[in-house]
């Protein structure tokens, strides 16, 4: 898929920025979690970081009373590319899962019932390549958290957890072997992510 190599170099450096960060300290308790918007902040620092004149903005409010938001979007000017994003933290399964499939619906009404939303606030919104991107994590220390772990790395998770698949979808995991003083707590850590065109 091309834009999967497209997205290659991106993902890779997304994950240098955790490294970078477990090379200085370990940002939580055990195996607690991470906060999701650190997901959203080191993604955007990645992609900013290989196309620096790109800008982000994080929870970019929208909707009829405003009371909608995604959790970062990104705009490529120069490519006509934006990015809607949202993280996700697998602690509670179903509840997250659930709150995953509501996101990719909400990212997808971008084009459709919140056009004119964008429209008005993006100038050539409808010029723009958009991308839909989930980034979540997941600790394998269940058999639930392990199959998650697993229909990303099978390039499945959307056919497995929602019954359909999205168009051109591509998948990333990435664990965390470098050494560092926590390499024993992260051996169970993942960045599992994956991105989609929406038009």
């Amino acid at each position: 898929m091309e834009y999967k190599n497209k997205f290659k170099n991106i993902f890779d450096e997304y994950k240098k920025y955790y490294e970078c960060i477990f090379d200085v300290f370990y940002p939580s308790k055990n195996s607690t979690g991470f906060t999701e918007r650190n997901l959203s902040v080191n993604f955007s620092k990645a992609y900013e970081k290989l196309n620096p004149k790109a800008i982000t903005w994080f929870e970019f409010q929208f909707g009829e009373k405003n009371n909608l938001h995604y959790d970062a979007l990104i705009i490529n000017r120069e490519t006509k590319e934006l990015f809607l994003i949202e993280s996700k933290r697998f602690s509670n399964l179903d509840k997250k899962v659930n709150e995953v499939q509501n996101d990719i619906i909400r990212i997808k009404e971008a084009i459709t019932i919140y056009n004119s939303d964008f429209e008005s606030r993006i100038p050539q919104f409808n010029d723009y390549t958009i991308y839909g991107i989930i980034l979540t994590d997941v600790w394998t220390e269940s058999k639930g958290k392990i199959a998650i772990k697993e229909s990303f790395e099978n390039e499945v998770f959307t056919e497995k957890y929602f019954s359909h698949k999205l168009p051109e979808i591509a998948y990333f995991t990435q664990s965390f072997n470098k050494p560092n003083p926590y390499i024993q707590t992260l051996k169970n850590y993942y960045l599992t992510s994956f991105v989609w065109k929406v038009s």
